[in-house]
């Protein structure tokens, strides 16, 4: 996701903040501080009560978190590799390098983030319980209480329940399609009617977002808000679909090209700019261990090493290894990378076989071919 950083890395995955959190920290510290806290704990001084919410914020930001590499560790489960975890304005998002490979996989991979959503919320909730019983001999537990009844509370009433709302790409949108794929054995239409799905929920929530405006309530913001982001995902998803069905059963080895240069780890990112990408205008190169691909490293691994650090740096260092790395094979269909491109920001796909690479597949070569196509009129071969 665009103005990204990484934070952390947990699990062999990269956590990246997005530069909206910053501004659903504050509201969520905000709302906390001058509503929710005050009302529930009125002797409460000032100073304590913002603490106490920046606590709760940031603990349920963990939780989201949480949600998060809960789909991660299932998608693991089936062999689906997550490249990040990235937290932004309307929560969070695991970024799979390809798409699930059976309904099976998908179902369990959607259903543990708001499984694991209701267990931490049942575990605040039991805690907040706890704790109010003891406040006599402990008086001191009383912000824990608030802040694990506040965690209990968000993540048992709210986050569980509206990401189990049956539109794509949400849990229960996921759900919904393993359930109608694995039912029908078509993934396509299950897709289409999961994404369809979730255009209609965009636009229920759209419509009570203006009611809520009518009323006075400003709430109704967030919801006009969520609704844009329901309606442009699922839509981006039905396009996805649509090119998926134009490029029917054209193979990767059809358009991959089979000239392109390589480097190696240890070659310094001097002598790879100075012989490589000044020269030749490259913006990706692939990175070879003996004949076997070990990465790829971009103009933007480049530019995070000063120029002063050229002459000492191996490229190892700064590309992206083969683990974390979306590929294709030249038998792959078309339609695979077309998902492999839409988890990823990189101009190409190395094409891999038997551990080597043997072509890359540019995404402006995919983007021409697909609009040659409908520019001709041709329907899919099927």
């Amino acid at each position: 996701m665009p103005g990204s950083v990484r934070v952390a890395r947990i699990l062999g995955i990269d956590i990246r903040i997005h530069f909206s959190w910053i501004v659903i920290f504050f509201l969520v510290v905000v709302t906390l501080a001058d509503n929710i806290f005050p009302a529930s704990f009125p002797a409460w001084s000032r100073p304590k009560v913002f603490v106490v919410s920046a606590v709760a914020a940031f603990l349920f930001f963990c939780s989201i978190l949480a949600h998060e590499l809960a789909h991660a560790v299932v998608a693991r489960r089936f062999r689906m590799s997550v490249s990040s975890i990235t937290l932004f304005l309307l929560g969070g998002v695991a970024n799979l390098t390809k798409e699930p490979p059976s309904a099976r996989a998908e179902f369990f991979m959607a259903a543990a983030g708001p499984a694991t959503s209701v267990v931490i919320g049942l575990a605040g909730l039991g805690l907040e319980a706890f704790t109010d019983a003891n406040l006599d001999q402990f008086p001191t537990l009383q912000p824990v209480g608030a802040v694990a009844g506040y965690l209990g509370f968000i993540n048992a009433f709210v986050l569980a329940p509206f990401n189990l709302v049956p539109g794509f790409p949400l849990d229960g949108g996921r759900i919904l399609r393993s359930i109608i794929w694995g039912l029908r054995g078509d993934r396509a239409t299950a897709t289409r009617i999961a994404a369809r799905g979730g255009q209609a929920v965009a636009g229920l929530l759209f419509l009570g977002a203006v009611w809520r405006l009518l009323s006075g309530d400003s709430g109704g913001l967030w919801w006009g808000l969520i609704a844009y982001f329901l309606y442009n995902a699922a839509t981006s998803t039905l396009q996805q679909e649509r090119l998926t069905g134009l490029v029917g059963t054209v193979r990767v080895g059809q358009l991959m090209t089979t000239e392109f240069r390589t480097t190696t780890p240890g070659t310094t990112v001097g002598a790879l700019i100075r012989d490589l990408v000044l020269p030749q205008n490259l913006r990706a190169i692939p990175v070879v261990s003996g004949e076997r691909l070990a990465g790829l490293v971009t103009i933007g691994d480049l530019r995070k090493v000063e120029q002063d650090q050229w002459s000492v740096t191996p490229v190892q260092a700064v590309m992206t290894p083969l683990a974390e790395l979306a590929t294709v094979t030249p038998d792959d269909q078309l339609s695979t990378a077309l998902e492999r491109f839409g988890s990823t920001e990189l101009p190409l796909l190395p094409v891999v076989k038997d551990g080597a690479i043997v072509g890359l597949l540019y995404r402006e070569s995919v983007v021409g071919y697909v609009r040659m196509r409908e520019a001709l009129g041709l329907e899919s071969r099927r």
